[in-house]
């Protein structure tokens, strides 16, 4: 488990800087404006020049923070730091010791080449503040002195009097002092697709959640629709984007899994390579053989411990990954990241845009005969079965509303339709329903009135055509106190009232229902009926909305109460609906062992429904909201991380709590967002996964990975392209480690035998290069296995697990035993030098052969399930050429202190050699044997 540290205490994003200490810590949301005013030391004519000069100069501008960048010097010190490249420095300097200039020269270039990746990596990781600055809005309106200016954003201070109107992004976090149907879209800091209502005279708890604070008004989000005028209560980095940015800046870089395990192989390989050599020297000198002999023979040894071609082996077959998750939409910032992700047990998702499409859609209709049941259908269901009714609904839909298409302006999966002058309207016949829900073009506005636009679309009725007949002649604006909004139109010469909202303010108004036959009068028992089905669809955590209609005799003054008896038209229920393929990665996921969590700023009920519909939520999980996990200490979150599948109503801070918890119980964490407020924990997690389409550049620079088509099924894609280049780098660390376990073996045997030494320093170099680099390379390609995402995810904290580490030491055993069996057979025949040939031939062959049953740990090599590898064929056969030059070309063998080899001793070569593929395949057939057998048991005790 990881060690878990306390936070750090950040300021709370209603604390500001403020000419008086005691107001330092207020809580300005739950405060009365005048309290808010006398407390920040302003007024409604807001502060004076001089006042806000002094205040700017105190407490410096409007601007988030940012830390000097890491200087070359640094990364180079930290890439040279690593334990993997300090052995490759070492492995560098021994041979360097032995005059092997060419292997030096190699090693050095891997480490060069090593560094010079992480580097690059790194300085593209370095701008997460800058985008998280660029966000600031450029200029604000303000009132000094009574009189209103534009100023830049950066120039705001801590009581000023700030205006918003519709379209305007908020500059600093405010205190609403007076609001007229102000609605802000807070998406990317709450992650609410709906905007939020704001009150300036709200009664809103101390401790609310940030989505419930509707007396605030926060930097960076955007005025959708109505206005206000609000007090600064802070700037930069104490406003809530502020806090995420202290967070971002001060959560350190984190190892990655394979960083660590690397790192611990590394020691690993340390430990043993130094006790090795120093037993070579202790039993040798036991012997009264000579010291220096001793010593080279020592440094050998310590050499063949190190498989010098690992790092960059790695390296390189997490680029490949890299290159073809690029292929499927998934951008890789952090090479590591592909192996991480491929461990990952737990996957942190965000729910508006990443799970859902972040888009507002119509999904339930209740018309008629269904209000009176109390029931609600499917759109095109409704359509069907009462075509005048549904004509009625999308009428006062789209006249009622204020929202509109952004013509000629496409973007798939927003929430519009699409609109251009000349488009056809309902005389044309409209269009059918879209498959999906789905719109083709933006809509500009709030994303409630574009899901009813759509839906009027969707049954051919063109709103703009629908406008453009039935002229807007009156309006009574949307304001929380009545929870409804009417509109005004002329109708084939008849002035009609088209009124929207809640039922419970517009239900005790309507007089008449419409049914199929028209309007008819209301009774109590549909009354009862309409509460019934509003229940219901809110059950299902939809957002419910009233349409009602009314003629009137003229155009009302502006005083007149037009919403009264009212005739009911009916119901529909809205939510930003699930991605239609997210289901089935879930599940992919679930088959996988990997657990997908939900964590959102979104209400618990509607939460839980999106998680009951992907299959995220199951009865027995937890759904956990933020003010539950504000109560919670370090181990009741510890507890209920391992049990809860949504966390509902968060903050930024939750959510990195809700990581570090994870981490700390042994998970390896992937976390999705898309939002500036997700990039606290994207950055903390083993693995942060970005948006790519929807996600803000603050998520996208604090990620690992970017989705480029922001599909959670390309999640899915990267677990499984993750787990092939995991599973290749074990296959390249077995590959490597068992050969030299076997001339660890060797060398040791033969020295506690006082025999000489069956193999030179060049030999063993050779071996660990030529015919190690090339297979290694060719494994570390090999296709997936069509399995693989039926096994659970790696947990081991090594680079090999218990079978396959004891595979490898059986393997080195076995080989290490023929090399030694070749040398004794070739010593006896021609002397010391026929044996090391013999010796080294053995074991370079081996490699080689077992390179190719190498590809499975189960299947045997004629029967490979995951598909053909080219590749390995061409390094088999370079490496047994670059063999065949060593052992038939006689200065080349004489340089490598070798002898020529009759028939007999190369078919004894070449027949030990195949021996140890012999051994690998027998080991298998037994595995499986005992797979089958311990089915069997199973099914019969089933």
């Amino acid at each position: 488990m990881e060690p878990r540290t306390a936070p750090s205490p950040v300021a709370s994003a209603d604390a500001a800087p403020s000419p008086r200490a005691e107001a330092a810590a207020a809580a300005w949301r739950a405060k009365p404006a005048a309290v808010v005013l006398a407390a920040l030391e302003t007024s409604p004519d807001g502060l004076t020049d001089a006042e806000a000069r002094r205040r700017l100069a105190q407490n410096g501008p409007n601007e988030l923070a940012s830390k000097p960048p890491k200087t070359l010097g640094a990364m180079v010190r930290e890439q040279l730091g690593d334990p993997m490249v300090l052995i490759l420095v070492v492995a560098a300097v021994l041979s360097a010791l032995l005059r092997e200039w060419a292997e030096a020269g190699i090693i050095f270039a891997i480490v060069v080449v090593n560094a010079v990746i992480g580097i690059v990596q790194e300085r593209k990781a370095q701008s997460s503040l800058e985008a998280l600055r660029s966000l600031s809005a450029p200029t604000a309106r303000v009132v000094r002195g009574g009189a209103e200016e534009i100023l830049p954003a950066r120039e705001l201070v801590v009581g000023d009097l700030v205006m918003l109107d519709d379209g305007s992004m908020v500059p600093a976090d405010l205190r609403l002092l007076d609001t007229a149907s102000l609605r802000v879209q807070e998406a990317s800091l709450t992650g609410e697709s709906v905007p939020s209502e704001k009150d300036a005279d709200a009664k809103v708890a101390p401790g609310a959640p940030l989505g419930d604070r509707s007396t605030m008004a926060f930097a960076t989000s955007i005025v959708t629709g109505g206005r206000g005028r609000g007090v600064v209560t802070a700037t930069g980095m104490g406003t809530e984007v502020g806090q995420i940015a202290g967070l971002l800046e001060g959560d350190e870089e984190l190892d990655t899994p394979l960083k660590r395990k690397l790192a611990s192989f590394g020691k690993l390989l340390t430990i043993v390579g130094v006790a090795a050599a120093l037993a070579v020297v202790a039993i040798g000198l036991a012997y009264g053989r000579p010291f220096v002999p001793l010593l080279l023979l020592a440094v050998s040894l310590a050499i063949s411990v190190i498989p010098e071609s690992l790092p960059a082996t790695a390296t390189i077959v997490m680029a490949l990954g890299v290159q073809r998750m690029a292929r499927h939409q998934a951008l890789v910032r952090r090479l590591p990241a592909v192996e991480t992700l491929g461990g990952a047990t737990v996957i942190c998702t965000d729910k508006t845009g990443t799970l859902t499409e972040n888009r507002m859609s119509v999904v339930r209709v209740a018309l008629g005969p269904d209000l009176d049941r109390g029931t609600a259908q499917e759109p095109a269901a409704a359509l069907a079965a009462h075509p005048a009714l549904f004509g009625d609904l999308a009428f006062v839909a789209a006249l009622c509303n204020d929202a509109s298409f952004a013509e000629g302006e496409a973007a798939p999966g927003a929430a519009g339709s699409g609109e251009a002058e000349g488009e056809r309207g309902p005389a044309d016949g409209g269009r059918p329903p879209a498959a999906d829900g789905a719109a083709a073009d933006a809509v500009i506005g709030d994303p409630t009135e574009g899901a009813l636009l759509v839906m009027a679309r969707d049954i051919g009725v063109e709103p703009a055509a629908l406008r453009a007949s039935y002229p807007r002649l009156a309006e009574r604006p949307f304001d929380s106190d009545r929870k409804r909004m009417a509109t005004v139109h002329e109708r084939d010469g008849q002035v009609v009232a088209a009124v929207k909202g809640a039922l419970d303010g517009l239900l005790p108004r309507c007089a008449f229902v419409m049914d199929d036959d028209g309007p008819r009068p209301i009774t109590d028992d549909d009354r009862a009926h309409a509460l019934e089905a509003a229940a219901r669809l809110s059950d299902e955590a939809l957002r419910v909305l009233a349409f009602a209609t009314r003629a009137l005799p003229a155009v009302p003054g502006d005083e007149e109460d037009i919403e009264r008896e009212l005739v009911l038209v009916g119901l529909v229920g809205m939510m930003d609906p699930p991605r239609p393929d997210v289901r089935a990665a879930v599940d992919t996921c679930r088959t996988a062992g990997v657990r997908t969590v939900m964590i959102t700023g979104d209400h618990a009920a509607t939460a839980r429904a999106i998680g009951e519909e992907l299959d995220i939520y199951r009865p027995g999980d937890l759904v956990v909201t933020g003010e539950e996990l504000e109560e919670m200490d370090d181990a009741a979150l510890d507890d209920a991380v391992r049990r809860a599948s949504v966390f509902a109503r968060v903050s930024p801070y939750h959510k990195l709590r809700i990581v570090r918890a994870l981490k700390h119980d042994g998970e390896v964490t992937a976390m999705t967002g898309d939002g500036v407020n997700d990039a606290p924990a994207l950055k903390a997690a083993d693995i942060g996964v970005a948006m790519g389409i929807t996600g803000t550049d603050v998520a996208k620079d604090a990620a690992d990975m970017v989705l480029l088509d922001d599909r959670f099924t390309t999640i899915v894609y990267a677990v499984r392209e993750g787990r092939r280049v995991h599973r290749n780098i074990q296959k390249v660390v077995q590959f490597l480690v068992a050969d030299n376990l076997a001339e660890i073996v060797v060398l040791l045997a033969a020295v506690a035998l006082n025999w000489n030494a069956p193999l030179t320093a060049v030999m063993i170099l050779w071996v660990n290069l030529a015919t190690a680099t090339l297979p290694a390379l060719a494994l570390g390609v090999e296709p997936s296995s069509r399995h693989i995402m039926e096994h659970p995810p790696l947990r081991a904290g090594t680079l090999l697990e218990g079978r396959q580490a004891r595979r490898v030491v059986f393997q080195g055993l076995f080989v290490a035993a023929f090399a030694l069996l070749a040398f004794v057979i070739g010593r006896e025949a021609g002397g010391d030098a026929v044996g090391r040939t013999m010796a080294f031939g053995v074991l370079a062959f081996s490699q080689v052969l077992r390179a190719v049953n190498q590809r499975s740990d189960t299947d045997p090599v004629w029967d490979r399930e995951g598909g053909r590898n080219p590749q390995l064929a061409w390094a088999v056969a370079a490496s047994t050429a670059l063999m065949l030059v060593v052992l038939l070309v006689p200065p080349v063998r004489e340089a490598f202190g070798g002898a020529a080899m009759d028939a007999w001793q190369w078919a004894t070569v070449l027949g030990l050699a195949f021996l140890s593929l012999v051994q690998t395949e027998a080991a298998k057939a037994i595995g499986r044997w005992r797979a089958r057998r311990g089915q069997a048991t199973a099914g019969l005790r089933g």
